[in-house]
């Protein structure tokens, strides 16, 4: 007779049967697949996959496809920092770089710019707001030149400690400090003289080189 076939009871359970337990082998596969991606990316460092999006054409959504596998084992493009080999540990670059102490504070300077530039920032870094010279010498006590060549180590700041003469005013003597010949034009010219001349002598100095340290003078007009 024609017509509709109907399944009889024990064909039913058999069918259901079957269909969960392909349904179930495909569930299992693919959690075993994320628990083994998930740990790979947790002992690498690198980014897990989006679980959340459906990635089979079945409408399975645990299903994962090969290409993903690969793409998640795969170093991510924009990790740059990421070397092979050392871990994925690595130290953006500083430059050129010299570590630079003065009393109690000491400060990381780079040298990559010019001369000019490292005496800038050396003066910006220990808030120097003055004209004094100033040089920097090595644990070996040598002076060295300002350079983006200069050796990368540690240095001691020294300030130019001045010239310290005395001038006799009147009845009174007052101590003065000269640091650049600008300095010693201007005192001569605040105070209407044309030059210093040695208390107990005849010797006029009119240069700063010529004077002598912790030397008395008197002006001279």
């Amino acid at each position: 007779m024609c017509g509709s076939y109907k399944l009889r009871p024990e064909e039913f359970e058999s069918k259901q049967s079957s269909e969960f337990s392909v349904s179930l082998v495909h569930v299992l596969d693919s959690v075993r697949t994320i628990l083994f991606l998930f740990l790979s990316c947790a002992a690498t460092g690198r980014p897990t996959l989006n679980l959340e999006r459906r990635l089979d054409h079945d409408g399975h959504p645990l299903a994962i496809t090969t290409a993903d596998a690969v793409a998640a084992a795969a170093t991510a493009p924009w990790n740059w920092r990421e070397t092979p080999g050392n871990g994925g540990e690595s130290q953006s670059y500083c430059g050129r770089v010299i570590s630079v102490k003065w009393g109690d504070y000491t400060r990381r300077i780079g040298i990559d710019g010019t001369a000019e530039a490292i005496k800038e920032a050396i003066k910006c870094a220990f808030g120097l707001r003055t004209k004094r010279s100033f040089w920097l010498e090595d644990e070996d006590q040598i002076v060295r030149s300002l350079d983006r060549d200069m050796p990368l180590g540690n240095y001691m700041l020294h300030l130019d400690e001045g010239l310290a003469i005395k001038v006799c005013l009147y009845d009174d003597t007052e101590e003065k400090i000269f640091y650049t010949e600008d300095d010693y034009r201007s005192f001569l010219s605040n105070r209407g003289w044309s030059c210093l001349r040695e208390f107990d002598g005849y010797r006029n100095i009119d240069n700063m080189d010529d004077l002598r340290p912790g030397a008395i003078y008197r002006g001279m007009s």
